[in-house]
């Protein structure tokens, strides 16, 4: 007489014992990946940059080596478990907030707004009271912003995050990626699925491998005048940039944050550049930056910049977040040398000092920082 057979398994036993080893694969892959820290780098985009690298999520990062920079790549402290008893500022924005300017050639601004702040608190309310990051990237628009608070900016616990986006969304056409590169998945349910999907390191070092294809198939050249768009492009479409900062707004509050709108000031302001639209600037970079996204004129670049700015003012009164309207503290302040004579965008040291005033003068008046 033979023994009873074992009683078969079940379909639900039977397929979780077939993915135990698929698991334990995949968790081995990852594990992996994060110790050899593959998944942080990728190789065969922006190799002739000085200022970029690739980055296997949003394209391009900061290339280390150019100036100090944290190990997650930003010009700021790093980025830390918070301590207890500290006020964390956490500062989005693009080459404005990491602190860049054309002089002829592009230099790093020695004290960049955030980083001012951090004295200006540091003074008036002792050492180790708060704590401000700087967490801006040049070439960075407001998507990027959102990506980053989904994925590198996650878990830092931020008691206001300051936001000043606008110059990248709408110049520089040739500088994005084609179709949707910068718009989230609509569908909720996937776009909960890549949220989980960007803590992995198995997806960034999948996301790595495509992009290094993908600079394979179309090696890296310089833009040529053939390469000039014939209309303007923004790479952020002024709807997608409001849903892009009410986004942040959301994504902020999600991490107990307090969200501030910044609006984002130009050379124009000044009385030393007010309506010189012809004049100025004379540089080959500014011409360059306004001819690559098919705008004939400073002024007709103004035009669009200020539906921008007029746009982030609209998502603050929507949604209830702080607007600091930098535009009119730079017009109230209009005699002082606030931006170069060769440069629209990026704010000399005392543009940036301004700013770091008017953040200081809103954590005063809503009782947070002492005042100076």
């Amino acid at each position: 007489m033979q023994p009873p057979l074992p009683p078969a398994l079940g379909p639900w036993k039977t397929l979780i014992f077939t993915l135990i080893p698929v698991v334990v694969l995949l968790l081995g892959f990852e594990v992996a990946i994060r110790m050899r820290g593959a998944d942080r780098h990728c190789h065969g985009s922006y190799e002739s940059s000085l200022l970029w690298t690739c980055d296997p999520i949003l394209s391009f990062q900061v290339r280390k080596g150019m100036t100090p920079l944290n190990e997650v790549g930003f010009r700021s402290p790093e980025f830390t478990t918070k301590r207890a008893g500290v006020f964390r500022i956490l500062a989005l924005g693009d080459s404005t907030t990491f602190g860049l300017i054309d002089e002829g050639e592009f230099k790093y601004i020695e004290t960049p707004y955030p980083q001012r702040l951090q004295e200006i608190l540091d003074h008036r309310a002792g050492p180790a009271k708060f704590e401000v990051l700087n967490a801006g990237v040049p070439g960075y628009n407001s998507f990027m912003g959102v990506m980053l608070l989904r994925q590198k900016l996650r878990g830092l616990q931020p008691d206001v995050i300051t936001v000043r986006y606008g110059w990248n969304d709408h110049l520089m056409s040739m500088g994005g990626e084609a179709g949707n590169a910068y718009r989230e998945l609509d569908n909720p349910f996937l776009l909960a699925i890549e949220d989980v999907l960007l803590q992995t390191a198995t997806y960034r070092y999948l996301r790595r491998l495509g992009r290094e294809l993908e600079a394979r198939r179309s090696p890296e050249r310089k833009p040529t005048v053939a390469d000039i768009p014939r209309e303007w492009k923004p790479n952020v479409p002024l709807g997608q940039y409001k849903k892009n900062l009410r986004r942040i707004v959301k994504l902020g509050r999600e991490q107990g944050a307090t969200v501030w709108l910044l609006t984002t000031p130009h050379a124009f302001l000044t009385d030393e550049n007010r309506g010189q639209y012809d004049k100025f600037p004379d540089t080959m970079s500014a011409k360059l930056a306004i001819a690559f996204s098919a705008i004939p004129t400073f002024e007709r670049m103004i035009e669009i910049h200020d539906q921008y700015a007029e746009a982030t003012r609209e998502v603050a009164r929507q949604t209830g977040a702080t607007l600091i309207d930098m535009e009119a503290a730079y017009a109230a302040h209009a005699s002082e040398h606030l931006y170069s004579s060769s440069d629209v965008v990026h704010p000399t040291q005392l543009g940036h000092d301004l700013e770091a005033e008017m953040l200081h003068r809103q954590l005063a008046a809503e009782g947070i920082a002492p005042e100076l």
